[in-house]
């Protein structure tokens, strides 16, 4: 699991944006977006992106990002079904539909 900083910017009046890497990227060209989770812990959300190669019927996810501390707005707003864009490098991806769950003290992450 690669865990990445991130910025986030608000372009103009449009929404948010979450900014991975303005030169080399972290997502592959050859990789997309499968499952999406927002993790609640205490104090903090965290979104985990899981990748798969382009084509792969199997849908065997080959890396995971983790973006530690993901605001709250933020977090509303992919709970309350918006796409958020991710900048990449020179790519845009559009992340939505997260799969929620809540961390418990002993680090089990319990799915809604």
């Amino acid at each position: 699991m690669i865990l990445c900083e991130f910025l986030v910017g608000r372009p103009g009046d449009g929404d948010p944006v979450i900014i991975l890497d303005g030169n080399s990227g972290f997502i592959g060209d050859d990789l997309v977006v499968g499952r999406v989770d927002l993790i609640t812990r205490v104090r903090r959300n965290d979104l985990i992106l899981e990748l798969y190669e382009e084509g792969d019927d199997t849908k065997m996810p080959i890396e995971w990002l983790r973006l530690a501390g993901l605001p709250d707005h933020l977090a509303e707003l992919l709970a309350s079904g918006n796409v958020i864009k991710v900048i990449d490098g020179k790519r845009q991806i559009g992340i939505a539909n997260p799969v929620r769950g809540v961390e418990l003290d002993n680090g089990e992450v319990e799915y809604a």
